[in-house]
């Protein structure tokens, strides 16, 4: 009998430590992130050994790195020379801090930290471009090699030539990130999205540029910036936002609380007077649902909204309901919004 108890309990430990491996590797299901919280609540001996999961987990990706790998990097890295600053390393693989949603209990608020470990793409030679994206719920800190610090949000892509930093500082990016640019007045830093582009020459500045969204915008936090397009474009001053609408194809320049800009990066989302079709997409890649439209005119509706990446998506359907005349269905993973 003493057997049996004790074939069970080891059998459940090497379920929730599977669960544990998917919530580290940020591909854990909501069921099981539900399932993974109450069983740190339900004995305190768990979290010790949760913590302890984490740490062999995180100790096992890093030494996942192939040595051809790390190799490559330094000839990508030692083609930049001599701009890159002595002991700067190329990438900094800080973890990403993205709390559990509404299933977090109080007793393991502390504990429950998802760390996005850096994963990069293997560039066979030297002479291949840089890239780098994010999955969902994840966040990437780097450093490229002219000292310009890139933090990047869920669902982003990032690209440079190889020989990023000698003749230019050009990148292609997709997402949203926030960039500390390293000063340098012979080079200017330009980031593309398309025929949209955003050049400055040492500055903080948020940039939300995903493809699939309606418009692109950048909140300035220091520094000044110039948003282009075509033949027309913007110079931004420290606590300007310029949206661009890829449809009219024009730019709308706002004076915006700058403490606002960039709050995703501690685990809130919060927005002022956004529209709620571009909220819509906001929240679609946050929460990996579907949101479609019963009514398009009610996409203009505007909304202030602050939201804690706790919540769950049904806590934000019912902030919504109480704050504009809609009504949210829901069926599955699938959601439509239609006027009262």
């Amino acid at each position: 009998m003493h057997f049996g108890k004790l074939y069970c309990y080891t059998n459940r430990m090497e379920e929730y430590y599977d669960i544990a491996k998917a919530y580290f590797r940020g591909t854990i299901s909501a069921a099981d992130e539900k399932r993974l919280s109450e069983w740190l609540n339900e004995d305190k001996a768990n979290e010790p050994l949760f913590r302890k999961w984490e740490s062999e987990w995180r100790e096992q990706a890093q030494a996942q790195a192939s040595e051809s790998t790390r190799v490559a990097w330094e000839r990508f890295k030692a083609q930049q020379a001599p701009r890159v600053v002595d002991n700067q390393p190329l990438i900094t693989n800080r973890p990403s801090i993205r709390p559990l949603r509404i299933f977090y209990y109080a007793a393991a608020a502390s504990a429950l930290l998802l760390f996005g470990v850096a994963l990069w793409l293997m560039i066979p030679n030297a002479q291949e471009p840089f890239m780098t994206q994010t999955g969902a719920h994840e966040q990437q800190t780097f450093v490229l090699p002219d000292g310009t610090e890139v933090t990047m949000n869920s669902l982003s892509n990032l690209a440079c030539a190889a020989d990023f930093g000698k003749a230019d500082r050009q990148i292609s990016f997709d997402g949203e990130a926030v960039f500390h640019v390293a000063k340098d007045a012979d080079r200017p830093f330009v980031i593309n999205v398309g025929d949209y582009s955003v050049t400055v020459l040492g500055t903080v500045f948020n940039l939300s540029a995903y493809t699939t969204d309606d418009a692109y915008t950048v909140t300035l936090l220091e520094g000044a910036v110039k948003v282009k397009y075509a033949s027309d474009s913007v110079i931004m001053q420290p606590l300007d936002e310029v949206r661009f609408d890829k449809e009219t194809e024009q730019f709308e320049l706002q004076q915006v609380q700058i403490t606002k800009a960039d709050t995703w990066i501690n685990g809130r989302l919060e927005f002022d007077d956004i529209e709620l079709g571009d909220l819509a997409h906001k929240l679609e890649r946050e929460y990996d649902v579907q949101i479609a439209f019963a009514d398009e005119a009610i996409k203009a509706e505007k909304v202030y909204i602050s939201i804690s990446i706790e919540d769950n998506f049904a806590d934000v359907c019912a902030a919504l309901e109480t704050l504009l005349p809609i009504r949210i269905s829901q069926e599955n993973d699938h959601y439509t919004i239609s006027a009262q």
